[in-house]
Parts: C-alpha cells; sequence; structure tokens
C-alpha cells in the first residue's frame, strides 16, 4: 500500500469517527447510539465482575489478589466465564478460599479511588439511560460498598481529615470463612512518653482509632498520590449521587463531612522545615507531617521551601484537588481558598501552565506522576464553572499535558485520550476525534477477563543488546530508546500495541513503551480500563468542553478586590506557593509484599520516587522559567461574570 493511499484512508477514517461522534451522544458510544460496540462492552463486563466478584470482596474496593494453586485459577476462569456476579453461587466456593492474598492495601487511595470512580461512571451512565432493575440495582451497591470502603478509610484513622494510606480487612463478616494471610503486625502511634511511633517517619500499620472499625487495620503516611485518587473517587461519586434519593442519604452526608474534614487539613498551615511554615500539607494521626506530604507550589520538595510558588506539578494538583473538595461541600471558606488564595493570590493557574509539563523527561519519565497529574486534572475540569477559568485550564492540560513532545498524545493511553478529548476547547472535532480514536483502540486490544500477570517478553537478551526486535505479535518492529525507561527497564522509543504490552496491575500507571514484563500469579484488578471504559461512556461527545462541565457544578465565590501588593500565604511567607516536590510525586510505600507497594514493581523492580538527584537541575531549569510565570501574572484576574474506527482483535466474550 502506497503511503498516500494509506494517508488518505486515514483521513477518511477519520472523517467517519468525526461523523459519526457529531451524532453520538458519548465519547464511548453506548447501547443505541452509533458506533456501540457490544463486543467492547462484554470486555467490560467481564472486569466489573471481576472487580466486585472477587477483588472488591474485603473492603468494596480496590484490591488485586494472587491465586497461585492451578485449581483455584481454574475456578476465577469459571467464574468469568458463567457470566455471574455471585462467585460462590458460580463455583460453590468462596473468594477467601481461592485467593492466596489480596495486595495493594497500602496504596488504596489510588489503585482503589480511581476503581471506585470507574464505580461512579458506570451507575450514573446505567441510571441516566434508562436501565432498571437488578442491572442497576448491582450496580447502586457496588458503589454504596466502595462509599463504605472509602468513608472507613479515614474514619480509621480517628482524627477528622486525616487519610489512611490504604486499610485492609482483618476478620471477616459474618458467615465468611476466614481472610488470606495473617494479619499485619501493628504499632501504636505514641511511646509512653508520648513520642510519635516509629521514631524514623515510614508507612506503618495501625489498629482502627476509630472505635467503631476493630475488623480494620490501617497503613498511615499518606502521599499526595494517594490523597488525589482518593479525591478523585469522592468527586466522580458526589457528582453522580448529589440528588438521587435511590442512594443511601447518610451515605451521601458522611462523604461531604469526610470532604470537608480533609479541605480543613489542607488549608492549615504547618511548619515543614524549620522556620519554613505553608498550608497544602497532608498530615497524619501521630501529629507529623507525612513523608510525601507537600501539595504546595512552593515545596520543591518535601521540606524544600522556595519563596514563591514555582512548582506546577503540586499546583495542577491543589488545584484539582481543592476545586473538588468545594464542589462537594460548597463551603465558602473553601471556594475562597481555592479561587480567592490559589488562582487570585498565588497565580497558581500561571504556575502550572509556566512549567507542569517537566514530568516528561523523554525515556526516564515516570508515568505515575503522569497518572497523578490526569487525575487531579479531571476535577478541576469537569467542577469549574467559571468560564474564564476553565478556559485557562484547558489551554494548560491541552500544551502542557497532552500534546507536547513526549506527553500522552499518540502513547494509546486511553484514560489520558478521554480526558483530553472530553474537556479540550474543540470537544472530539480534529484532534479530539484521533484522541478518542486512540484511547478505543487501546481498550479494545485488552485482554479479557481475567486478566493473569503472563509473562511477556518482547525482546530477549540479545535483541536488547541489538536495540530493535520484533514483538510478539510477529509484526510490530520495536525499536529500543537508547537509555533505560524509569527503574532502569528497557524501553521502546514509542507505544507499543496494547496487545502486546506486558500486564499490569494499573495500566495508565505504566510505561506504555515497557517491553518486557509480568510473569507472577497476580490477578490484575483491572481497575483502569475499567474507569477508563465507564468515563468514556459517561462523558459527552460535542464540539466542544461545555457539556462536559458538571451540570451542577457549583459557581464560584462572590470574586474579591484583588491587588498584587502584601499577597502572603497562610504562613507569612512571600505569596505564591512554589511546589515541586510533586515532581516526582507518589512515593513507594515499601508495602511488606512480595510485588511492593503502590504498584511499582510491575516489573520487578522497587521505585525511590524521592528523587532527591532531581532538585539541582529542576530548581534550575523551574528558576529559567519563572520569568515567564511572573510575566503571565500581569494577565487579569480571572473573572467572568460513532462509529468508531479502530484495530480490532476477536476474542471469546
Amino acid at each position: 500500500m502506497s503511503r498516500s493511499f494509506a494517508a488518505g484512508a486515514l483521513a477518511l477514517l477519520l472523517a467517519t469517527f468525526e461523523l459519526a461522534h457529531a451524532r453520538a451522544d458519548h465519547l464511548i458510544p453506548g447501547p443505541g447510539e452509533p458506533g456501540y460496540d457490544a463486543t467492547l462492552a462484554q470486555l467490560a463486563s467481564g472486569y466489573d465482575r471481576q472487580i466486585h466478584g472477587i477483588l472488591a470482596v474485603p473492603l468494596g474496593f480496590g484490591l488485586e489478589a494472587f491465586v497461585s494453586n492451578p485449581t483455584d485459577r481454574a475456578s476465577v476462569d469459571a467464574f468469568i466465564a458463567s457470566g455471574q456476579r455471585d462467585f460462590l453461587a458460580a463455583t460453590g466456593r468462596h473468594p477467601y478460599e481461592v485467593v492466596d492474598m489480596y495486595e495493594e492495601n497500602g496504596d488504596l487511595g489510588m489503585f482503589g479511588g480511581v476503581q471506585a470512580a470507574g464505580d461512579a461512571f458506570r451507575y450514573a451512565v446505567l441510571r441516566d439511560s434508562g436501565v432498571t432493575g437488578p442491572e442497576l440495582d448491582a450496580a447502586r451497591s457496588d458503589l454504596e460498598r466502595a462509599m463504605d470502603g472509602l468513608h472507613w478509610q479515614t474514619a480509621v484513622t480517628g482524627v477528622p481529615g486525616v487519610v489512611a494510606r490504604g486499610i485492609r480487612r482483618i476478620t471477616p463478616e459474618a458467615g465468611e470463612p476466614p481472610l488470606p494471610r495473617p494479619a499485619p503486625t501493628t504499632v501504636p502511634l505514641h511511646d509512653a512518653a508520648g513520642n510519635p511511633l516509629p521514631a524514623d517517619k515510614e508507612p506503618t500499620w495501625r489498629d482502627d482509632f476509630s472505635g467503631e472499625l476493630p475488623f480494620l487495620v490501617w497503613f498511615d503516611d499518606c502521599s499526595k498520590d494517594q490523597l488525589d485518587g482518593y479525591l478523585f473517587a469522592l468527586g466522580a461519586i458526589w457528582d453522580v449521587v448529589r440528588n438521587d434519593d435511590t442512594v443511601d442519604a447518610s451515605k451521601r452526608d458522611r462523604l461531604v463531612a469526610d470532604a470537608r474534614a480533609i479541605a480543613q487539613m489542607l488549608m492549615t498551615p504547618r511548619e515543614v522545615a524549620p522556620g519554613k511554615t505553608v498550608d497544602l500539607v497532608i498530615f497524619d494521626a501521630d501529629g507529623r507531617n507525612t513523608t510525601f506530604h507537600d501539595l504546595s507550589a512552593r515545596e520543591i520538595a518535601p521540606g524544600a521551601v522556595l519563596p514563591r510558588p514555582t512548582n506546577g506539578f503540586n499546583a495542577l494538583m491543589a488545584l484539582g484537588m481543592m476545586r473538588t473538595l468545594y464542589e462537594i461541600t460548597g463551603d465558602e471558606q473553601i471556594g475562597r481558598f481555592y479561587y480567592d488564595t490559589l488562582i487570585e493570590d498565588r497565580h497558581y493557574i500561571d504556575v502550572a501552565e509556566s512549567n507542569v509539563g517537566i514530568i516528561y523527561l523523554g525515556s526516564q519519565t515516570n508515568y505515575s506522576n503522569v497518572n497523578m497529574a490526569y487525575v487531579a486534572a479531571y476535577g478541576a475540569l469537569r467542577y469549574e464553572s467559571d468560564p474564564a477559568i476553565a478556559t485557562r485550564l484547558r489551554e494548560v492540560i491541552a500544551a502542557q499535558l497532552y500534546e507536547r513532545d513526549g506527553a500522552p498524545k499518540g502513547m494509546g493511553q486511553s484514560f489520558f485520550d478521554l480526558i483530553y478529548a472530553g474537556f479540550r476547547s474543540g470537544g472530539v472535532g480534529g484532534p479530539g476525534a484521533v484522541a478518542v480514536n486512540e484511547g478505543l483502540a487501546t481498550l479494545d486490544a485488552f485482554p479479557p477477563a481475567p486478566w493473569w500477570d503472563t509473562r511477556v517478553d518482547n525482546c530477549d537478551a540479545t535483541e536488547i543488546a541489538a536495540g530493535h526486535c520484533l514483538g510478539i505479535d510477529g509484526t510490530t518492529e520495536i525499536v529500543l530508546d537508547s537509555g533505560t525507561g524509569h527503574g532502569g527497564r528497557p524501553v521502546s522509543t514509542s507505544a507499543l500495541p496494547m496487545a502486546i504490552r506486558p500486564p499490569s496491575n494499573f495500566i495508565w500507571r505504566s510505561d506504555p513503551r515497557d517491553v518486557n514484563g509480568g510473569g507472577s500469579t497476580r490477578l490484575n484488578p483491572g481497575g483502569g480500563f475499567h474507569a477508563a471504559y465507564w468515563m468514556g461512556r459517561f462523558l459527552q461527545a460535542s464540539s466542544g468542553a461545555t457539556p462536559n462541565i458538571s451540570s451542577e457544578a457549583r459557581a464560584r465565590t462572590t470574586p474579591r478586590p484583588v491587588t498584587d501588593a502584601g499577597i502572603t500565604d497562610a504562613g507569612g511567607l512571600d505569596a505564591g506557593d512554589l511546589d515541586a516536590s510533586a515532581i516526582d510525586g507518589g512515593a513507594d510505600a515499601g508495602t511488606p509484599s512480595a510485588t511492593g507497594g503502590c504498584g511499582c514493581v510491575i516489573q520487578g523492580e522497587h521505585d525511590d520516587d524521592s528523587r532527591p538527584w532531581l532538585a539541582a537541575p529542576l530548581l534550575g531549569l523551574l528558576w529559567l522559567r519563572r520569568r515567564r510565570a511572573q510575566r503571565s501574572r500581569r494577565r487579569p484576574v480571572l473573572h467572568s461574570g460513532m462509529s468508531s474506527v479502530r484495530v480490532s482483535r476477536k476474542r471469546a466474550s
């Protein structure tokens, strides 16, 4: 086929795609919409049943499992093939009798939060499309169970606003068999003299301090990636249940109270280094700041405080989180902190615009940071009702997070593709159509549930040394990067098709250029697929971004007069938060498991996200970029009165 013919064919396909989406209701068409894909919907159903029939049983959301016995793995296979939702009814065995151990308890905020947001999107899609009866009831039940688990994650700490990094069930519910794997050893918060334990701050298992959840233990030292995912879930859930009287009203009220307490925590000034006080600090039930506590744009790394806001990554995360918390609570104080302090006084949008794209480091890009940025961005994009501010935010996301060199554009990372297309100013026209098409192609090529952690080796040692190989599909030519990827793994110079990527327990945190990986007894949860698919079914397809701003989005607080003089932050420091600690954001907790914490040992390594070696070059680069941010501060204050075309491979449903 000639290149000109191929280019013409591609243009025709994209034109057809755009035309179909002009008629479709959602980014991913549902039943009755042009381009609805029943096979993709069946794939989603398999992951729904895997998540809720096996993995969400202990807590209601967010775990993975390890299953080593071949007979037990066959039971999992049979359950998915049965099409049933009840594992015991389908197999005659309880999941606890099949699973060797559940994992990712210690990183539940992000891993579980994204999956729980998928539960919210799924429930809203079914409800709003007119589904009734057992299917809707099951989706509502799954969502309410996730709401329980999310509440437990903050209630168990015993301190309002303090969120656990993760929780673990140690006592089964009545009638259930014992949980697999013994309970971890817990440590008191303080010694007899009142000193916090352990003396050196590190993630530690604790007993319940609520007095109401004795069946749980919790992992402390919540990092900002975990809080990011947690608040993504709270926002997505509130967005769909706020006016739904069929959802338990007490659970809705509890969600609002939890959000208000978290916001109060973040607005409280804390000392992060001798004589250095800032707000936007995550702290723990033992009274100490968590290790990776920093959301202030003035912290270049935890405890390294600069005079003015500079860290665009932290700025974006703070904006997304605080706008979500204001959306949930409607609290005037929270709204003023977001609008008056972060946007008007500290110019956080300008700071994000100036350097949030620094997270892209070529082959060394840590996709955990990319995922964190998009998870936070969703809250800012979905709930921002002020047109001028919303436009600025869309510009930042498009230019800094999606379209720049090394960014997810063209990488086939569906979650990022769909957020970009759903909220870009041009909607699904032009580049938006390309993004949706690429996102759909990736979702379509996901392996069906159950998604076992089967070893994938596209390149052997000899091929790695030679710098190129042929993918396991027999057709994909892989050219290896001259450097290694984040964590020291070999990576391709371009993203691999989903069909030949190594398996992952959180696909959007994984580098799409990884060539080899997997090989454990893990049942990958598929929470990344779950969230992306149902978000695509939830977000509308249009020629603009406005339809995907929540119809219930709260109005901004009344603008107050703003002057350029005398602005200081909550700690009395020179104004404008200079956060850059998030540049290598969510640290791995070192969860005591065979696979490490935070899913960061997807290929067998354990990341160290503190990255002290990044501080010096980062400071230099951020200093060079400050002029642009300072110039942008001169801008006026932001007041403002499918038919889908994809490469498909057949699969058994």
